[in-house]
């Protein structure tokens, strides 16, 4: 049309957001078909969605990156166990509605070439529906996977204090692996905070407050024109 004018069309990308239902978390049944167990979990999400964590009757925690996930799944899609008696362990008579129904299958990948995939049971159907949609909306969130470097450095946070030992505690083990794998740096940043330093000690999780943990980073890597030149204004 001859009356048409060139137009700019932006779209501004929204950060991810966790519901209540997601950070509050909901009751499921963990099976692995390979092992033929089934583990009762509660499932959640952090506020910020970096990480799908659950926890056992143990309080063990494991947790899986959101952005190593490709697909979530629910209802006929998904793969129902084929051994008999695994299927009897999670069609238990409590629970309403179909079993591919209530089924929420997280399917990951770190690559092209390893693929694996988690499977939990909801309660019900409309619970399960939910978990997938908004698992995999937080995990296709494109600011999610193009991360600022405050927001990396808060996702390594988030991660450290996710996984405590059987004290509540964060293990000083734990922040090597995921820092360096200089050891006397990381004693000197923990000591420089006035933090327990040793291998085989913990840090109280009051203790160690994300303006501590910003104090430790910088005690790490002593890199002063960096921090003003990311500064958040």
């Amino acid at each position: 049309m001859a009356s048409a004018q060139p137009g700019v069309h932006a779209l501004k990308l929204q950060p991810p957001c966790v519901s209540h239902t997601l950070r509050n978390g909901s009751n499921f049944i963990k099976w692995d078909e390979d092992l033929s167990t089934v583990t009762p979990v509660t499932l959640h999400v952090d506020p910020h969605g970096f990480y799908l964590f659950w926890t056992d009757q143990n309080k063990d925690t494991e947790l899986l990156d959101l952005t190593y996930v490709k697909d979530v799944r629910t209802g006929r899609s998904t793969k129902p166990p084929k051994e008999a008696k695994l299927r009897e362990l999670l069609d238990v008579g409590n629970l309403v509605g179909r079993l591919e129904n209530r089924m929420v299958t997280v399917i990951t990948a770190s690559d092209l070439v390893n693929v694996g995939q988690l499977n939990f049971i909801a309660s019900q159907e409309d619970e399960a529906k939910l978990w997938c949609e908004e698992v995999f909306s937080l995990a296709t969130n494109l600011l999610s996977h193009n991360l600022n470097r405050d927001h990396s450095l808060l996702k390594a946070y988030v991660r450290l204090t996710l996984q405590p030992n059987a004290e509540g505690k964060i293990p000083v083990k734990n922040i090597g692996r995921l820092f360096s794998s200089d050891r006397k740096r990381i004693e000197n940043a923990l000591e420089s905070c006035k933090l327990p330093y040793g291998r085989g000690d913990s840090i109280k999780l009051e203790d160690f407050t994300l303006d501590v943990y910003r104090n430790f980073l910088e005690s790490l890597c002593p890199r002063p024109e960096l921090g003003n030149i990311f500064k958040l204004q």
